[in-house]
């Protein structure tokens, strides 16, 4: 999880509250879900919960604190004004959607360019997928001559003053370089061209999302801040957008924001996006959810001190939720900040009702058993998640089929359900291929889902145990010599008929009968699949359906 550090001087100043003793600073910042990891003088260092982005920085910090200690509650005042700040937006396709917003009357410092500087890579490393996905800019308002425009241009044409440069370079130049130019650049270039935003004047002040420009520099004089979100999804862009203005009001005197219009391709809109979100939330529901019995006046206490806004309507009650606070999904999360602000310390603690006696679940003593085994043979269990994606599973099994997907995956790793674990393995043991030569023997026992007509939710789950031999002289032989000595300590007759998996070669391929139920394989995998996941000796690989096998 993201860890962050602060000065416990700058949060007692934002927070209008000094703390008398070192306890008591911890006990307050363990109330946020976090984890104080460290204190050191008058630094802080803190681990925050990933879905809470609004917590990345120290301003956020203060903000939730004020309402835990009551000195302010509900949502966060702030003014807006439009006073016809335009951007215009072209057609930029490897990052089409941008979203900006100016924050006012700023009382910036170091350690609060610190902290933004902060929120810009923490947000960028957690929701912006290290910038491939989305990027941020700041930038001194006063220095920028509107309208500004966003759009492609040739590297070439490209000119200005990057970041701590004390000369002009070209687009060129910045991309090869500069350490931003060639972390980054690769998701800037696209055809030859880069995207940047210019003002009315002509001058550029930034290569998106590489480096913005010396000259429109934040510093501690900077008064106005204009704040830039580019991103491949809107929503993205508009929920990171809120997080950065919010955090940044935290230090304006003024609190106010200013809209820039923005006219683009996919639509006109007027950025920042900062109307909250509405839930309506049953009284019953919350008390019955946390096993407590809290009035309706406590939950609205609570809530306010969550910095939401709350009408009354009776047995509902309408929760308004600043855009920040985009983790909040459902009603339950509601009643996850009542018991935050309640303290989860308060609760009481009762043992729930056990109706019925325990008793040892068959097919996990079962799995027991056979991990024993595997390891008595010389395996070593290793544990993978069952989450995948699809270059694992099927580009480098070379084994197109069905697999289940996830609708909206939140990283790149973990789209899809496995539904074999061998490819897994084989990845485990790319990992540690300086053991290969002198025999890897690796195994793992675990759920296997695939899509199934037949099944009332569409899918068929299967615990199964998978197993892998690498070496020099590995053979199917290997692999079926295992097969039998495991079978043969359970007492477990069972057959081998030829057959054929995509991955494996022809004729070294074995499928596993108990009767006539199909319960697995042993295969020898090909070279071409071998090479695909980085490996150099014979592999082999086999499952083994444990449910269909204790049944």
């Amino acid at each position: 999880m993201p860890v962050i550090s602060f000065k416990r001087s700058d949060l007692e100043g934002l927070l209008g509250k000094y703390f008398n003793s070192e306890e008591e600073l911890i006990k307050a910042l363990n109330r946020l879900k976090g984890e104080v990891e460290g204190i050191s003088g008058d630094e802080i260092t803190f681990e925050v919960t990933h879905d809470r982005p609004d917590l990345f920085s120290v301003e956020g910090i203060a903000r939730a604190l004020k309402g835990l200690f009551r000195i302010e509650v509900g949502l966060p005042k702030l003014s807006v004004v439009n006073n016809g700040f335009r951007l215009i937006a072209e057609d930029v396709p490897n990052r089409p959607y941008i979203m900006m917003g100016v924050v006012h009357d700023l009382r910036l410092n170091d350690e609060a360019i610190r902290q933004m500087i902060q929120l810009q890579e923490k947000l960028h490393a957690t929701y912006g997928r290290d910038r491939r996905k989305m990027a941020i800019g700041f930038y001194d308002a006063d220095k920028i001559k509107p309208p500004l425009t966003y759009r492609l241009e040739r590297l070439e044409v490209i000119r200005y003053r990057p970041l701590d440069s004390d000369r002009e370079m070209s687009g060129v130049e910045v991309i090869e370089g500069t350490e931003k130019g060639r972390l980054y650049g690769r998701y800037a270039v696209h055809d030859g061209k880069a995207p940047i935003l210019i003002d009315s004047e002509g001058r550029i002040l930034v290569i998106i999302p590489v480096l913005g420009s010396e000259d429109f520099k934040v510093t501690e004089k900077t008064r106005n801040v204009l704040i830039d979100v580019t991103a491949t999804d809107l929503r993205l862009a508009k929920s990171i957008l809120a997080v950065l203005v919010y955090n940044l009001l935290e230090r304006s005197s003024s609190k106010v924001v200013e809209i820039v219009n923005v006219n683009a391709p996919w639509g006109n809109v007027e950025s920042p996006v900062l109307n909250p979100l509405e839930f309506k939330l049953p009284i019953n529901f919350v008390n019955d959810y946390l096993g407590l019995n809290l009035s309706k006046d406590d939950i609205i206490n609570y809530l306010l001190m969550s910095r939401h806004d709350v009408t009354d309507y009776g047995e509902e009650l309408l929760v308004k939720v600043a855009p920040y606070r985009f983790n909040v999904l459902h009603v339950v999360d509601l009643v996850e900040d009542v018991a935050v602000a309640y303290g989860y310390e308060n609760i009481p603690r009762e043992l729930p009702p056990q109706p019925v006696k325990g008793v040892r679940n068959r097919l996990g003593a079962f799995a027991d058993l056979i991990r024993d085994l595997m390891v008595g043979l010389g395996f070593q269990e290793v544990l993978n998640y069952m989450m995948s994606n699809k270059d694992v599973m099927i580009k480098r099994t070379m084994y197109e089929r069905n697999l289940v997907e996830v609708e909206n995956p939140k990283s790149e790793l973990y789209t899809v359900i496995r539904d074999y674990i061998w490819p897994q393995l084989m990845e485990v043991a790319a990992r540690n291929k300086a053991l290969i030569e002198g025999g890897l023997k690796i195994f793992e026992v675990g759920y296997v889902v695939s899509p199934s007509q037949e099944s009332e939710v569409g899918v068929k789950e299967n615990l199964v145990l998978s197993y892998l031999i690498s070496g020099p002289e590995i053979t199917l032989t290997d692999g079926l010599s295992v097969l039998k000595s495991l079978l043969t300590s359970l007492g477990i007759n069972y057959s081998l008929k030829p057959c054929k998996y995509m991955s494996g070669l022809p004729e070294r391929t074995a499928c596993i009968y108990i009767g006539d139920r199909n319960i697995g394989f042993v295969m020898e995998m090909r070279p071409d699949v071998i090479v695909a996941f980085g490996l150099e000796y014979p592999v082999v690989v086999s499952e083994v359906k444990l449910d269909e096998l204790i049944s």
